[in-house]
């Protein structure tokens, strides 16, 4: 195993060779990038309950002096301020430096941690040498300069190479075979960044995509390319891009006034997503495994990265205030990492109302000084009527002349800004609607314990029929829609004759994605109803017959006991 001898490499060896080594050891764990806002969080990795342990990473490798430990309890600060700003749980906080402490390192550690409320402590040189140890192929990969690899590839690339046929018919059989690919395995299993799968068969059309794979490169072979050998590469921790990027040089040619130049511009200034279709790409791409090389012709798609985080999302608050300086309804948002276009002159963020009701985006032009906001992908179905209805009410409130702010997830709210005349969601007749279904069954799941889910799709009958029941819960009287009441008299009574009033009970349910959902019973009133004379059926002891409303009289309905 090649030592490490910390005190002779550079700081950002230091750096990047601990960083590295503590990926590699939690997977999962971002790395975040030195900014003014980082927080003072070299790495981050997911603990329990939702919370984080903190790595701040040093590359102190001797005695601290009073300025290192000033960095140190700078790096301190600027985490609690990070994290009473975006709501950061912290489960610990640990200092990793190849330099083990004294007791007087631990004592002045345990004061500059002494006011917080996670443990802090000291993650020194033994710490280090042991992940040193667990992890050889990437210590060779920043200190030994891949001898170490290179060495041990030809020992078992030899050693694979001496097969031999077995049995009398001189062939290899694929068991045989097996045996031997699982000695040249471990000659793939030596890049400290990613992780590589081979296999040979049939030529495919597409490759899927699986967790964690990057990359996959297809290249035929045989006289008919029908065979194709094909590498699929794979991070080994989350942040391994980070640490070994893909330099990729990329030619775009764009018709002018074409969509393909306005998709162009947009990702140059903003960083969104760009798709060039094939034919109009040519690529030189510096990919790991010595897969790259030069692509004509080809296509790329460029995806932003929503929902691939490299930092902390942050949670922000939406808030809508009326003229009056009176908060109307808000929405919290979860907030992604922003995107900056190629020519540094604009930022895209994006950002998703934390049920998924709909999509924020924001891009900031800052030559023109000018942020506009979009108001995208308007979908509650399949969320609980109250955060249908949470989501919705924000969205019809948004017209001016209402004002519109940004806050963090608590404290007050600043510096509203007015929502321009023009400003209008498209389809606001269907958000109406939307509101007074998602109304209606947030009032019916007031008495249910079934839990409600907005369907996907809605009959104006189904619509009609839990607006009537919301309104009954809600202790109205409602006119009713039956037109008819088939009843069977008891032996021995004759049907009515003439016009008279009725009362009668019923039960009272709805039906909402397949579900029935009893409500209770109703009281039912008819002050002017007949027999009618065709439906007058006579049994052995007893007449059925239907009785329906006269003169225009209406049936009401009034709900007497709740289920």
């Amino acid at each position: 195993m090649t030592m490490v001898e910390w005190t002779r490499l550079s700081g950002d060896q230091v750096e990047g060779l601990a960083a590295t080594l503590l990926c590699r050891k939690y997977p999962d764990a971002l790395r975040i990038r030195p900014s003014s806002g980082d927080g003072g969080i070299d790495l981050l990795v997911p603990g329990s309950e939702g919370k984080s342990v903190i790595y701040q990473v040093k590359k102190f490798a001797s005695n601290l002096s009073s300025s290192q430990k000033s960095q140190i309890e700078k790096s301190l600060r600027r985490l609690e301020e990070y994290r009473s700003e975006h709501d950061l749980m912290v489960e610990s906080w640990h200092l990793a430096l190849p330099i083990d402490p004294t007791n007087e390192n631990l004592q002045w550690l345990a004061e500059a941690a002494d006011d917080l409320s996670y443990q802090c402590d000291w993650r020194g040189l033994s710490f280090l040498d042991g992940l040193a140890a667990e992890f050889p192929d990437v210590v060779d990969y920043y200190v030994g300069n891949g001898r170490q690899r290179l060495e041990s590839i030809i020992g078992k690339l030899t050693s694979a190479m001496g097969m031999k046929p077995s049995g009398g018919d001189g062939l290899i059989t694929p068991a045989q075979l097996g045996g031997y690919l699982q000695e040249l395995a471990p000659i793939l299993d030596t890049d400290p960044h990613f992780r590589y799968e081979v296999s040979v068969g049939p030529a495919k059309s597409n490759i899927t995509s699986e967790p964690g794979m990057i990359f996959a490169s297809e290249r035929s072979a045989g006289p008919d390319n029908s065979n194709a050998v094909t590498v699929r590469v794979f991070t080994r921790f989350k942040a391994a891009l980070e640490f070994r990027p893909i330099p990729i040089n990329v030619v775009i040619r764009a018709e002018p006034g074409s969509d393909l130049q306005r998709e162009l511009a947009s990702f140059t200034k903003y960083g969104t997503s760009l798709s060039a279709p094939i034919g109009t790409v040519d690529a030189k791409m510096d990919l790991p495994g010595g897969l790259g090389g030069d692509f004509t012709g080809a296509g790329l798609r460029i995806i932003a990265a929503d929902g691939q985080a490299t930092a902390p999302s942050r949670v922000l608050r939406m808030v809508v205030i009326n003229p009056q300086n009176e908060i109307v309804t808000t929405a919290i948002i979860n907030m992604q990492p922003p995107t900056f276009g190629l020519d540094h002159t604009g930022a895209r963020i994006t950002g998703t109302e934390r049920n998924g009701g709909f999509r924020v985006e924001m891009r900031s032009d800052f030559s023109q000084r000018m942020t506009t906001m979009t108001i995208s992908d308007v979908s509650v179905e399949g969320l609980a009527p109250h955060d249908a209805v949470a989501a919705l009410n924000f969205l019809t409130a948004m017209r001016s002349p209402n004002q519109i702010a940004i806050a963090a997830p608590h404290g007050p709210v600043k510096n509203p800004i007015g929502l321009p005349d023009d400003f209008a969601l498209p389809d606001s007749a269907s958000l109406n609607a939307l509101i007074e279904i998602a109304t209606s069954l947030e009032t019916i799941q007031e008495h249910t314990t079934v839990q409600l889910a907005m369907p996907t799709s809605i009959s104006p009958e189904e619509a009609a029929s839990w607006k009537m029941a919301a309104r009954l819960l809600l202790g109205e009287q409602v006119n009713a829609t039956t037109v008819a009441v088939h009843t069977c008299l008891n032996p021995g009574i004759p049907a009515p004759e003439g016009k008279f009033t009725i009362a009668y009970y019923s039960e009272l349910s709805v039906t909402v994605n397949s579900t029935r959902i009893p409500l209770g019973t109703v009281l039912m009133h008819c002050p002017i109803a007949e027999v009618d004379p065709t439906s007058i059926k006579r049994h052995d002891d007893h007449i059925d017959c239907s009785i329906h409303p006269a003169d225009n009289a209406a049936i009401t309905a009034r709900l007497i006991h709740p289920e």
